[in-house]
């Protein structure tokens, strides 16, 4: 891309940031931007809520910098209160400046732990709200207590970096770690001892999500353009391995309800789902993104959406249900029938997303360059369920 091009590029990129920023109180019930001192790779809303003496939610999250060995490198614990309801009086045009002024909608840097190596990705454990895993950029996996305020001890023997992180649900402290050395780490975090190390990628491992329900199944991805899914009671793991891009596999997560479905994101800019009982091919194939994609998490509190966040700098969030609905003419440029949402105010890469389980459609987010986390929830009227899903049930 030439100079000029480049040039054009970010003004029409600043353009559409200022048409979003004049839309925020047309489409968000909650929009708080928040200037952290360095990038973050990484974040995750952990799992707790707390209510305070003026009836306010009391969320906390995870974040991590990412200084380039320029300072000490930190794992950050922040807070934000959050109204438990939205006062229909007020008039959502005012929203950002009364929150810079008061307590609420403001976020707090609880606590900070140390590290050796920036980090690349934090999941917290789901049967203990202080434990987290870490993936650090040398390659270690740490295990770190926000109780202690300090990393417990380090899991050994993944010989380079990675990002995909995942807690088996019901078997409590058994860890994946995926790693840039080909390889799938199978811990028990609860004797720090390496259960099994798989290898049946041929390439970059780049993701792995534990089954919701199945303690025995997890499913992978890597730049060699598939995804695996894996028994770990048999001798060599992988079942089934499946091409399923046409560029590398970025991220694969389950769906939270109906665990037979899966998605997939990719280098070539999409988001396919995947029925594990037939995955020889894609049951849809989610088109809008203009770069490739490296996060994806289904809704914790409805099975029909996914989000994806992309280097392009969008966030969108789809609605299966909604896949075959026709659309009016005038519509057709805003994307496909199934894009419920996309959030544009990030300006770079989006490193990592969340969606918060307590919190019915809170997302937190994080971009590569502007150092940035954002904190949003959508208009409610977006979220209107839609139980006429009777397309996706026909083809699964």
């Amino acid at each position: 891309m030439s100079a000029e091009n480049e040039i054009q590029e970010e003004r029409n990129n600043e353009e559409q940031y200022r048409n979003w920023k004049q839309n925020i109180p047309f489409m968000y019930e909650i929009c708080i931007n928040h200037q952290n001192n360095w990038p973050s790779l990484t974040v995750c809303w952990l799992n707790e809520l707390e209510i305070d003496q003026n009836d306010n939610e009391i969320h906390r999250l995870i974040v991590a910098t990412q200084t380039n060995n320029q300072e000490q490198d930190y794992i950050k614990l922040l807070k934000v209160a959050i109204p438990k309801k939205l006062d229909e009086q007020l008039d959502n045009t005012l929203l950002n400046n009364i929150w810079k002024t008061q307590a609420v909608g403001k976020v707090q840097e609880e606590l900070q732990i140390p590290v050796e190596v920036e980090i690349n990705r934090v999941r917290q454990q789901p049967n203990n709200q202080y434990i987290l895993a870490a993936q650090a950029g040398d390659g270690e996996v740490g295990i770190y207590d926000l109780s202690k305020q300090s990393k417990v001890f380090a899991l050994k023997g993944q010989e380079k970096e990675g990002y995909g992180l995942s807690w088996n649900l019901t078997n409590s402290g058994q860890l994946l770690s995926a790693s840039y050395d080909h390889n799938i780490y199978y811990w028990d975090t609860n004797t720090g001892q390496l259960i099994k190390q798989y290898n049946f990628h041929s390439a970059e491992v780049e993701d792995v999500c534990w089954h919701p329900q199945d303690p025995n199944i997890f499913i992978s991805c890597s730049d060699d353009k598939t995804f695996a899914i894996c028994d770990i009671r048999t001798n060599q793991g992988v079942t089934i391995k499946q091409e399923a891009h046409s560029q590398e596999v970025n991220c694969a997560q389950f769906n939270n309800f109906q665990s037979n479905l899966f998605a997939t994101g990719s280098n070539d800019a999409q988001v396919k789902m995947f029925d594990m009982n037939k995955p020889e091919e894609d049951i849809h194939t989610f088109s809008n993104h203009e770069d490739a994609i490296y996060s994806l998490q289904w809704s914790p509190h409805q099975r029909n959406l996914l989000a994806s966040g992309s280097v392009d700098t969008k966030i969108v969030v789809w609605d299966y249900y909604k896949i075959g609905n026709e659309i009016k003419a005038e519509d057709e440029k805003d994307g496909p029938s199934e894009l419920l949402f996309y959030h544009g105010g990030h300006r770079s890469k989006v490193n990592d997303l969340s969606w918060n389980v307590n919190h019915k459609h809170l997302f937190a987010s994080v971009e590569q360059e502007k150092n940035i986390l954002q904190i949003w929830k959508i208009q409610q009227q977006l979220w209107e369920e839609d139980e006429n899903d009777e397309y996706i049930q026909s083809l699964v």
